[in-house]
């Protein structure tokens, strides 16, 4: 096995082409290896796309005699050559004129470019979704809207598409809007998850192409395919010396923990649900018996404060916000309240550590993925003269969504990757949930 240990990777292709070329025999070439000084590539199941910004050192003048705006990046790495589908693959389109910086020295000039994929730079200039649909399952509407906007002019071809069966049938009205402003109005007002009570979709782009799923069902793939992504914050007093580097957390951030205001910023709180029928005429008030809300969970057994929260704000449910829903039977069947209700007790549940982590660089983790993280207790303390190791923090250990990645690329003579990693936890405590398999 030819792996690679302690941020190393190796650089399967690094070059600019035309932008329109289908192979890398369409135009000229040109290596970006020796030019490159580092490059930072951005995931976010917040985002549709992904983006980058690349750093050249340009003593050849290069920049100055190309139309930058014709061409397009492809970066292609891995952290284990045995494995093909553990390669990070991009072809990125350059935005703008690249940005020149101060340089260390008078023999070059350093400049910064700005890249995204082609969806996200091909996405403004379509404004021509069909206005109204009806009867239509979301992910099919999503997978159309998508197609709106995909390109044959890729190497790799289209990008595949990676979608959960959704529940009901829909009428969708759309303004005159972008694909992508269409798809988050999908995965927002109308996607309903046909095995789980959450109903948070989410659409973005990562190393294996476009996804639309729930997060209760990348919890679920994501569990089963963890494999060995177990990471380990070693303290100087149960630091495993045969253990390998690349598994260990190098820095770590608490961004939230248990936030009750975050979680009522973006849906969680007090109100209830109201459906008008369109046909009948009638109103119907949807309440929703919280103790009977079974999420698909990372940490079995875990403790959510904000859920906890959430469902002392329900007893005073119709003393808050009123979200009105059309409900139009000739129009679709599924019934959309319930998504609304349901909201906001999965944002107060999932909500409830948020931190941020950074590891030597590994290919096979992308945005979407779960890994598992050990931290020791921030007191400290050991377990005494017999014992003198941490205790594993209740608050932190467990398993994590990575909601976001940067992975980190230097290209001088000691090449190295790290990736910074954002990360969401449902609970505390709790017990870690089991590959399936």
């Amino acid at each position: 096995m030819t792996s690679m240990r302690d941020g190393q990777f190796k650089l399967n292709e690094f070059i600019l082409i035309d932008a329109t070329a289908k192979t890398i025999d369409c135009g000229k070439v040109e290596d970006l290896t020796p030019l490159c000084v580092q490059a930072n590539i951005y995931e976010s199941i917040l985002e549709p796309c992904v983006r980058a910004q690349f750093e050249f050192y340009d003593a050849k003048g290069l920049f100055g005699k190309i139309k930058l705006d014709q061409k397009k990046i492809i970066i292609d790495f891995t952290t284990n050559e045995d494995n093909p589908k553990s390669s990070i693959r991009y072809e990125f389109y350059i935005l703008g004129t690249p940005v020149e910086i101060n340089s260390p020295d008078d023999k070059a000039s350093v400049f910064k470019v700005e890249c995204v994929t082609y969806e996200a730079l091909a996405n403004p200039n379509i404004q021509n979704a069909p206005l109204s649909l009806k009867n239509k399952e979301a992910e099919n509407v999503v997978k159309a809207q998508l197609q709106l906007i995909t390109t044959e002019t890729t190497i790799t071809g289209t990008k595949p598409f990676f979608a959960e069966k959704t529940r009901g049938l829909h009428a969708f009205n759309f303004t005159v809007s972008t694909p992508f402003n269409c798809i988050d109005q999908i995965r927002l007002d109308y996607a309903m998850s046909r095995e789980f009570n959450g109903h948070a979709f989410f659409f973005f782009e990562n190393k294996y192409g476009f996804v639309f799923k729930s997060m209760e069902m990348l919890i679920r793939e994501g569990i089963k395919n963890i494999g060995d992504k177990c990471f380990t914050q070693s303290t100087l007093t149960n630091l495993n010396v045969t253990g390998a580097k690349w598994r260990n957390i190098l820095t770590t951030k608490l961004i939230l923990n248990g936030n009750e205001g975050i979680a009522r910023q973006i849906g969680a709180g007090a109100g209830f649900v109201r459906e008008f029928n369109t046909v009948t005429g009638k109103t119907e008030d949807f309440e929703v018996d919280s103790t009977k809300l079974e999420f698909e969970t990372l940490n079995k057994g875990s403790a959510s404060s904000t859920l906890k929260a959430q469902n002392e704000k329900a007893k005073d449910g119709k003393k808050g916000k009123i979200t009105p829903i059309i409900f139009d039977p000739k129009m679709g069947n599924a019934r959309r309240a319930e998504k609304f209700n349901h909201m906001p007790y999965y944002i107060a549940h999932f909500l409830t550590v948020v931190i941020q982590i950074t590891i030597y660089g590994d290919s096979t983790i992308t945005i979407g993925d779960v890994i598992n993280c050990t931290f020791p207790e921030a007191s400290g303390l050991t377990k005494g003269e017999k014992k003198p190791v941490n205790e594993d923090s209740a608050m932190t250990t467990g398993n994590y969504m990575v909601t976001k990645c940067r992975h980190m690329l230097t290209f001088n003579e000691k090449a190295e990757y790290a990736q910074s990693l954002e990360l969401v936890k449902d609970g505390i405590g709790g017990t870690p949930q089991p590959d399936a398999n």
